[in-house]
């Protein structure tokens, strides 16, 4: 029992320093997250993914080529195809 709360408390504040990836640009685009592995995802325009960028992890857009490693929880954000934190 006490494995299965420890368990759910772990998988319950993984995300808690995952930080949201906002798309400011009017196009979609193609994203990499790396962490233990790699992530393949994408973002609409002008849309925010909630919680996909980990403490961490090292965010890439495919297209441009322009990547980020992600620190704490604030918001990575697109804008005019270059990411920011």
């Amino acid at each position: 029992m006490k494995k299965l709360i420890v368990l759910t408390l772990v998988l319950c504040t993984s995300n808690v320093f995952a930080a949201n990836l906002v798309n400011k640009d009017s196009r979609s685009y193609k994203i990499e997250v790396k962490t233990v592995g790699t992530t393949h995802t994408s973002i609409s325009s002008n849309t925010t993914s909630s919680g996909c960028a980990p403490d961490g992890a090292t965010v890439k857009i495919k297209e441009t080529g322009s990547a980020i490693k992600v620190r704490g929880s604030r918001d990575v954000i697109i804008r005019n195809g270059k990411l920011s934190q």
